[in-house]
């Protein structure tokens, strides 16, 4: 089997090499996005404010992901939800190609003799771990191994082939055509949806002399187009101009590049045999430096190119979108548990900022000449409530088997963030505006020192608000811990002024039993306010 010329059993190595190819690629690529997806997507999204840190972010997540596809997808999600500014994506989606390039180098050394050692660590590894983690990547490095095993399959086929006077037929009449060689290239890099994978098979293809110099670059820089083709189908798929933008100018950027390596393509080749004996280590050399060199040249116009594709995709007129009751929510990012679950953050942010507001309204509906307000409160509690099933919705259409544990927190965090929140708009609207239209109804009047404490205690259960949500924002332990510990303050509070009011009732001083009866309910709702700020606090610290 290793050695042969029967046609059938070529092409059977042939095309079971390069499925195993394709398999082992796509598995290292969902191991490693299982394992520090949700990092990876964190670091995309903090790191991406200087060029150097996110073109830096580019090549470290897809040297971890081993796909600048996958990369450019998530890429384009983020952009759609507005979690990343279009020129700070482009600049990391030029870092992915360089990135997606050193795994190529390797390839391109004589790998094949550590196949099995590279498939038995990695299921000892996959096998015995008891961490999720570590599982992955062990699942990872025996997915390497499978790769290795189908580029030693396509190697041993292509031999026999490169002998055969049919193909080297073919391979001189292709060789004044480097249009369809390109075309071939983009062909493999679009189907195996991997430009490692098409790469690695003209490595295999041009070290065993299928393929000369010339040919093979050609091939290379078709599958650098290709490997564009799958993100600007997911971008062309979004609704949101931002996403269309930047898979156009992921593909533009590249089809610029390879017609000025057309151009240049004799002399590179030429350049590339003087100075490296090996076709393998030529391949994975040019396919570095084209992706470096388009890095150097784009990197510095990424502001220009935001601007460029800004001008031909306008965004809608702003006031039709204010009307809109979901910003951020995309059904394509679905695919994406990261990405979607970035976008369910920002609806809850939004969420969180429609209750501060209800709740900061909500004490001067008690005021004289503020009959609208509990109108108005009741508008923006309608709007909570179809965030809510929005959310939820949303997020109940996730593939759980997708997610990883972090993903699966995350996502009952959300859930139950944005539960505590539309229970917050309730109390506000349905317990203080009944007391509010209550006491204007009846003209009652607090005496003076009960409306100080009512707003002293609605002060601070409003800055306890405040402050769980800044934890939300930020997913900070810290101010969670800060807010639980508090919460026995205002509980001190309450009791403080509780013995007050019972004190002010038996002194036997003239009271007005209905202002009494609203003050009590009014600081029992703003407690139970209070205890659903806690509940947000202690889904913030992962205590469900």
């Amino acid at each position: 089997m290793l050695q042969t010329n029967d046609p059938t059993q070529l092409l059977v190595l042939l095309l079971g090499g390069s499925m195993l190819l394709l398999y082992g690629v796509k598995l290292i690529t969902d191991s490693m996005e299982h394992a520090f997806g949700t990092k990876l997507q964190l670091a995309m999204m903090t790191l991406a404010n200087r060029p150097l840190t996110a073109f830096g972010v580019g090549v470290v997540v897809t040297m971890i992901t081993q796909s600048s596809t996958a990369t450019a997808s998530i890429m384009i999600g983020l952009v759609s939800a507005q979690l990343i500014p279009l020129a700070a994506a482009i600049v990391i989606l030029l870092g992915a190609s360089v990135g997606s390039t050193l795994i190529v180098q390797l390839l391109a050394f004589r790998f094949t003799d550590y196949a099995l050692e590279f498939l038995g660590i990695g299921a000892t590894v996959a096998f015995l771990s008891r961490k999720t983690k570590l599982r992955d990547i062990g699942h990872a490095v025996f997915s390497f191994g499978l790769v290795i095993v189908g580029l030693w399959m396509i190697g041993i086929s292509s031999t026999p082939i490169a002998d055969s006077s049919i193909t080297r037929a073919i391979m001189q009449t292709l060789a004044q055509s480097p249009l369809v060689l390109v075309l071939l290239g983009m062909l493999l890099a679009a189907v195996f949806v991997s430009s490692i994978a098409a790469i690695g098979i003209v490595i295999v293809l041009a070290s065993g002399g299928a393929l000369p110099l010339t040919a093979a670059l050609a091939v290379m820089l078709g599958a650098n187009i290709g490997t564009t083709i799958t993100p600007l189908l997911t971008a062309l798929g979004q609704t949101n101009r931002l996403g269309r933008r930047l898979g156009v100018i992921y593909m533009g950027t590249r089809l610029v590049g390879v017609l000025v390596a057309m151009l240049l393509l004799n002399p590179l080749a030429t350049l590339l045999t003087q100075i490296l004996p090996n076709p393998a280590t030529q391949v994975a050399i040019a396919h570095m430096a084209f992706n470096v060199i388009l890095a150097i040249v784009f990197v510095p116009l990424a502001d220009k190119l935001a601007t460029l594709a800004s001008g031909l995709w306008r965004e809608p007129d702003k006031t039709k979108k204010s009307k809109k009751t979901l910003y951020y929510l995309d059904p394509d990012a679905l695919t994406l548990p990261a990405v979607a679950l970035s976008q369910a953050m920002r609806e809850v942010l939004r969420m969180s900022d429609l209750t501060t507001e209800m709740l900061q309204l909500s004490i001067q509906a008690f005021e004289e000449g503020t009959k609208d307000l509990p109108k108005r409160i009741g508008n923006l509690d309608d709007r909570l409530d179809k965030l809510d099933a929005a959310i939820k919705n949303f997020l109940i259409q996730l593939n759980d088997a997708s997610l990883n544990e972090e993903q699966a927190r995350r996502e009952l965090c959300l859930l139950h963030i944005s539960t505590e929140l539309e229970a917050i708009g309730d109390i506000v609207d349905r317990q203080l505006m009944r007391l509010a239209r209550r006491k204007r109804r009846k003209q009652i009047a607090f005496p003076q020192p009960q409306w100080n404490d009512i707003v002293s205690y609605h002060r601070e259960v409003l800055g306890l608000l405040q402050r769980v949500l800044a934890g939300v924002a930020t997913q900070d332990i810290e101010i969670a811990e800060e807010v639980l510990a508090y919460r026995q303050y205002l509980n001190q509070i309450k009791r403080e002024m509780y013995l007050r009011h019972l004190q002010q009732l038996s002194s036997g001083e003239p009271t007005d039993l209905d202002a009494s009866s609203i003050h009590l309910e009014m600081v029992n709702a703003m407690s139970r306010i209070s205890s659903h700020t806690c509940s947000i606090a202690r889904a913030v610290q992962g205590d469900l």
